[in-house]
């Protein structure tokens, strides 16, 4: 009986589907090590997870991460530069390019790849705690605290931004606005 070509169309089609649930599944993997601390499994499944999709932008912000934490500064600008080259309205990849400059020491690098990821997602909220932060290190205490409330302003249940709010005010001798935010913040805390 002559074969009617069906079958390896059948099979054809099982085999996108196999690989999207194998890298659907070696991300969740490599995320789950991330958040776990085990950068280099992370890294060993993301680079294998790139290999396969050099244009992830997922898997590239991953690697631009786990890079970061392990101090490679260099490859992790490299792959957030990547990510942008892929996505230029990327906010998170702006932000991870300006925690490298941060860490680098180049403060109003830092505070421009914020804002511009900012620009891109006005509710990044890990851009204004970013952007607060590398402000703070750069002297503009008030600038952070305009950041510390915007992030607020999109989420006002964030204890550690309502916390970090108080003790910047109390730095800045607003003493009775650092009460009321750290009142806030044990209130959260508590609830």
């Amino acid at each position: 009986m002559a074969s009617s070509g069906k079958m390896p169309l059948a099979i054809d089609a099982i085999e996108p589907t196999k690989r999207m649930l194998s890298f659907q599944g070696l991300a969740e993997l490599a995320h789950r090590e991330y958040q776990s601390g085990d950068f280099e499994a992370a890294e060993r499944h993301c680079m294998q997870l790139w290999r396969q999709e050099p244009d992830n932008t997922g898997v590239l912000l991953l690697l631009s991460s786990i890079h970061f934490q392990c101090r490679r500064l260099d490859r992790s600008a490299h792959f957030s530069t990547l990510a942008i080259k892929q996505n230029p309205m990327l906010a998170e990849a702006y932000s991870n390019l300006g925690n490298v400059y941060k860490e680098r020491g180049q403060l109003q690098e830092a505070i421009e790849h914020y804002r511009h990821a900012l620009r891109l997602k006005p509710d990044f909220i890990d851009g204004y705690i970013n952007l607060a932060a590398a402000l703070v290190a750069a002297g503009d205490m008030e600038g952070a605290v305009q950041a510390y409330v915007s992030a607020l302003q999109y989420n006002p249940d964030l204890y550690c931004v309502r916390s970090d709010l108080g003790n910047l005010l109390k730095a800045l001798g607003r003493l009775e606005e650092a009460k009321v935010w750290k009142m806030l913040a044990r209130s959260l805390r508590n609830t």
